[in-house]
């Protein structure tokens, strides 16, 4: 199936690992040409290399995504090399639990001893860099009468997750994903779509570091903590990078323009939402 994706310009945030470098080269693949955008300079420099492997066009791009200088940086650089950008995929890393700054035990990371300053810079991190990436590339979008915006999201974003500590994620997740169908209703007379991607579980190093922390929370060796959490999904098993970015790479294609304002689930059928 031809995606109709040759020649165009996506931005991917946090495209240096994880889905976001499979993103990026799922889509230089299909023959678009990608700005890759990480905080890490070697990290940025081997997933560029990687990307170009896949035949596409690169520009590497170090910046952080949450700071509004930086988009508009990368936003302005992606345009002088390239004269456009179709489109936008925002994948910033949100809330990672952390033990030592928490606290120990079952409460960690829960309602009562979040501080309030955890739930701005989780705002700050997850809706407010979503909005910044969208205003500063809708104008380029809807000068060429087409665009594409995708957030990576999270299952909780529709059904909060209490059995472990998520406070942060279950308030601003939700926010996003609001974000997103307020843009898709907005721009959808512009040719720009917009919608969200709601990942479960998924075989990231990040997912791996708090699968090693949720086990020496619970005193569980890591494989029974796993265990545990795929027998909770119907297909067993986690989630690969890959699948996530199969699904980004339609919905930013030409065969999608009828599909926004969706937020969609890739969590093994965890989702039971009709």
């Amino acid at each position: 199936m031809d995606l109709g994706l040759a020649g165009r310009v996506a931005v991917v945030s946090g495209s240096s690992r994880g889905i976001g470098l499979a993103t990026a080269l799922a889509l230089g693949a299909e023959g678009c040409r990608v700005v890759v955008v990480a905080r890490s300079a070697d990290g940025v420099a081997e997933a560029a290399e990687r990307v170009r492997a896949t035949g596409a066009q690169v520009l590497p791009v170090v910046a952080d995504m949450t700071v509004e200088d930086d988009v508009v940086r990368v936003v302005r650089s992606a345009g002088e090399r390239f004269g456009r950008v179709d489109i936008a995929v925002s994948n910033v890393l949100g809330h990672v639990i952390d033990a030592a700054v928490e606290g120990a035990g079952p409460a960690a990371g829960r309602f009562a001893g979040m501080p309030a300053a955890e739930y701005a810079a989780e705002f700050a991190q997850l809706a407010v860099s979503t909005w910044l990436l969208a205003r500063e590339t809708v104008p380029l979008m809807r000068r060429a009468g087409w665009g594409r915006l995708v957030n990576v999201g999270s299952g909780v974003a529709r059904e909060p997750k209490t059995d472990i500590p998520h406070v942060l994620p279950n308030t601003v997740r939700p926010v996003v994903a609001g974000l997103m169908r307020t843009l898709a209703a907005r721009l959808a007379p512009d040719g720009i779509t917009c919608n969200s991607v709601l990942t479960g579980g998924i075989a990231t190093e990040r997912n791996a570091a708090y699968f090693s922390w949720l086990a020496r929370e619970r005193g569980m060796p890591v494989a029974d903590v796993l265990a545990g959490f795929t027998t909770d999904v119907p297909v067993r098993r986690m989630g690969e990078p890959a699948e996530i970015a199969s699904l980004i790479t339609f919905l930013c294609s030409a065969r999608a323009g009828r599909l926004t304002g969706q937020s969609i689930p890739v969590d093994g059928g965890v989702n039971r939402h009709l």
